[in-house]
């Protein structure tokens, strides 16, 4: 375990929070005088609508219905939000981010709906319009919260990306006038403030921003499109990996630049820009990686912060830049190893924590894995998304959170400490799990994976080892963990150390222990068995949790292997070595679960 936030990190970034917060309250003269504008000008062009969002959401927000995240709110059919207050602080950021307007773009573009009841057509135009123009009233000049840095960027984006369907008619309304002009002037102030913006997918997204402005006010704009490109670019070329991957290891921000770079580019080629030749590369690179990740039921594997982003809307995104890609198995820079036989797929983190300060999400899960087969997914992470209750977030990101070995009950590494140094640093990860290794070998009757951590060496002195294979059919899996002290080291301790090597399941998974506890029966939809097999007992069954998908942990369970390694062994003594397997029965039937 590697220590990476020093005491002067904490000073710097301290002073650095203490002087934008300073320069935010007292700099209201100076900002007015910066946003004001004589003259907006209007749309010359619109961005393509890709619209991943949910019609049926959407009909609910048509009601004053908001549902965001975990919570919901109810302002009536002809209410507003604005003047209610909202249930919690998490909410009402995703409530001024206006990333819902998708959802209302979604019923306009929905043509199987608008058949059957064309009248939602006008109502969705006129209750996006009122809710924006409602916002303008209230916030568009200027307001501490609403205009903070990420929720501004995910608003001007979206309101950007809607503006065609959504917002831009009658173009010469008042209302409308005022709209455009809060536009226009949020894209100036997200320009004076672009270098306070969070690191990352948002960093990235405020710098499409300004070329999405930029390419779509008429007129010359050179001071949003150029240097909009010249910043994207940058946060391209420092963000999206040689292998295609993204620096924070997380796969669903791979969508997310997708869909920020699809719309993007559209806007240019719209309005006649040529030249920009890192954003279509990077297209390029960033497809294949997607399609890395995905698993057998069309949906991304969960690592690092990163849920199920949605089997039908990843469908929809993929088809707007169809890529003929040619199958592999090993991320060498983004550090996964995937294996794959006849609908069957493991996903292997093989790789440790992401630099500074691209960590904010990353899990502490070293070789920990995911399995999916035809019939559904099996072996899971706990996992994660953006739509969970935020008390769930930091449980989440702990080792014993994920399918892999645990010792002594800690984790393979540290976040940083909630309160000051979160605050100040944010919740990235203060102590890394060391070096991590990893090869692969073909072989005539399968792959191997042989993967290793040294994320316990210095508090326990022993290095995680773990080797996973699969045979050609994708049929019978089988691994190895190991814990040993290595060549050179110095064992702590010759006394025995507890650990624990947990097998999240899938809720839809049903899971029988056998008498001997050493093998489990493991069900899924349809009757599709597998044996899962120990030589080391006890095997037991625990409650688990599964947050990759949906609003709300769904509950599951785990299986879970106990045993105690001595700290001066060498990995060959059973003690140390935990071998198991994963067998794939043909004909069992979930009635047999008895």
């Amino acid at each position: 375990m590697v220590e990476r936030i020093s005491f002067s990190d904490i000073v710097v970034a301290s002073v650095r929070k203490a002087y934008y917060r300073v320069s935010t309250d007292f700099g209201a003269p100076i900002r007015a005088l910066r946003l004001k504008s004589t003259f907006v000008p209007g749309f010359e062009i619109y961005p393509q609508n890709i619209c991943l969002g949910s019609s049926e959401q959407g009909l609910k927000l048509l009601d004053g219905r908001f549902i965001l995240g975990s919570q919901s709110q109810d302002v009536g059919s002809s209410g507003i939000p604005w003047n209610v207050s909202a249930p919690s602080e998490p909410f009402a950021r995703k409530l001024h981010s206006f990333d819902w307007l998708n959802d209302i773009a979604a019923v306009r573009l929905d043509t199987k709906l608008l058949r059957k009841k064309p009248h939602y057509n006008e109502m969705a135009q006129d209750r996006a319009c009122q809710f924006v123009d409602h916002w303008v009233l209230e916030f568009g000049k200027w307001n501490t919260y609403a205009w903070e840095s990420d929720i501004l960027i995910h608003r001007v984006f979206s309101w950007l990306s809607n503006w065609q369907v959504l917002l831009g008619e009658n173009a010469e309304t008042n209302e409308a006038k005022a709209r455009r002009a809060c536009l226009y002037r949020q894209l100036k102030y997200l320009r004076q403030i672009y270098k306070r913006t969070p690191a990352g997918v948002m960093r990235l997204k405020a710098a499409a921003c300004l070329v999405l402005g930029g390419a779509c006010f008429n007129g010359k704009q050179e001071g949003f499109l150029d240097k909009g490109l010249d910043l994207l670019d940058d946060e391209l070329d420092a963000q999206i990996l040689a292998d295609g991957g993204h620096i924070s290891r997380n796969p669903e921000n791979l969508v997310k630049i997708l869909e920020i770079l699809l719309i993007t580019e559209s806007a240019l080629k719209n309005r006649g820009v040529t030249g920009a030749k890192e954003i279509r590369r990077s297209i390029k690179r960033i497809t294949p990686m997607i399609l890395f990740f995905l698993a057998p039921d069309g949906d991304l594997f969960g690592f690092n912060g990163g849920g199920q982003f949605g089997a039908q809307q990843l469908k929809k995104l993929m088809k707007l830049k169809p890529v003929e890609v040619k199958s592999f198995g090993y991320a060498p820079h983004m550090n996964f190893q995937r294996l794959a036989r006849n609908g069957t797929v493991l996903m292997v983190d093989v790789g440790g924590s992401p630099e500074r300060p691209y960590d904010l999400e990353a899990h502490l899960a070293p070789l920990a894995f995911e399995m999916c087969t035809g019939a559904g997914r099996l072996i899971v992470n706990c996992g994660w998304n953006e739509k969970q209750p935020q008390h769930w977030r930091e449980p989440m990101r702990m080792t014993a959170a994920h399918s892999t070995l645990v010792l002594a009950g800690a984790s393979a590494g540290a976040l940083c400490k909630s309160g000051y140094q979160t605050r100040v640093m944010g919740a990235g990860i203060a102590n890394v799990a060391g070096p991590v290794y990893a090869q692969r070998k073909e072989q005539e009757t399968g792959t191997w994976i042989e993967t290793g951590h040294e994320g316990y060496l210095e508090r326990y002195g022993l290095v995680h080892r773990r080797r996973v294979y699969m045979d050609l059919l994708g049929t019978d899996i089988r691994g190895e963990d190991v814990l040993y002290v290595p060549m050179g080291g110095v064992p702590l301790t010759n006394g025995k150390i507890p650990f624990e090597i947990r097998f999240h399941l899938h809720p839809n998974v049903k899971v029988t222990l056998a008498q001997d506890q050493r093998s489990a029966l493991l069900i899924q939809p349809g009757g599709h068995g597998w044996r899962f097999r120990t030589d080391l007992g006890p095997l037991c069954i625990e409650p688990s949790v599964y947050l990759a998908e949906g609003a709300k942990p769904r509950k599951s369970e785990q299986l879970v292997i106990r045993g105690e390694a001595y700290g001066d062994g060498d990995g060959q003594a059973r003690t140390n070595r935990v071998r198991w397997s994963l067998k794939c029965l043909s004909g069992v039937k979930a009635s047999e679960l008895v």
